[in-house]
């Protein structure tokens, strides 16, 4: 067990108590919430190490608006999008929050234990339905605006939706730079977006408001 304390966050009862009672079997203690007011009061009063949330909270607030809030702390908690809206827009509002990890909810409760604990452990999890770390499968997340892209490209947007920038890349595929920048410009050209900005505008739903993005 570690000792580490869970924030539950998530509008369904049932839902809250099933990850609750998981997570208590791994971890030293655990909190529920359904609202955004109620996890913000949780969330100050007792500053859990993970919090676990949904896109959409009881009180109709977005759980991005309350990640964002949560990883503006100083010495903030871990954030993992614990969600079962896994199109572009949930993926890239996650990403563009600060989500350490995002989880679909069809992974398995092993799989929602461990990655928990990863990200807890700084790992970043990106896990939608299928046996993966730590990547995004941006062909099957994008499959209705991203059918030309090669897998090289889509593992490379996978990388750029996580803000990494081009060397980050490069250094992560064993390519060179320049490969790297070129099948990003490809990538984005195919979107039909002039660079990693619009990328987010566009995919983010947040009436294009502007995104801050590494590289």
């Amino acid at each position: 067990m570690q000792a580490l304390g869970v924030l539950v966050v998530d509008q369904h009862p049932v839902v809250r108590y099933a990850l609750s009672s998981l997570l208590e079997t791994r971890v030293a203690w655990t909190a529920e919430a359904a609202r955004s007011d109620e996890a913000w009061n949780a969330i100050t009063t007792s500053r859990p190490d993970v919090v676990v949330l949904e896109l959409e909270l009881e009180d109709g607030a977005r759980g991005v608006d309350l990640c964002q809030r949560v990883k503006a702390m100083e010495n903030a908690p871990r954030a993992v999008v614990f969600t079962g809206d896994a199109s572009p827009a949930a993926v890239v509002a996650a990403i563009s929050a600060g989500a350490d990890s995002f989880l679909h909810k069809s992974v398995g409760s092993a799989e929602l234990v461990d990655a928990v604990e990863r990200t807890y452990g700084g790992q970043r999890m990106w896990m939608l339905g299928k046996d993966e770390r730590d990547d995004i499968d941006i062909r099957r997340v994008t499959s209705d605006v991203l059918p030309a892209v090669t897998r090289r490209e889509a593992q490379v947007l996978s990388l750029v939706l996580r803000r990494y920038t081009n060397e980050e890349i490069a250094r992560q595929l064993s390519l060179a730079p320049q490969t790297i920048k070129n099948q990003v410009s490809s990538a984005l050209r195919k979107l039909g977006v002039s660079g990693r900005r619009e990328l987010f505008r566009k995919y983010s739903g947040q009436g294009g408001a502007t995104t801050v993005v590494r590289g």
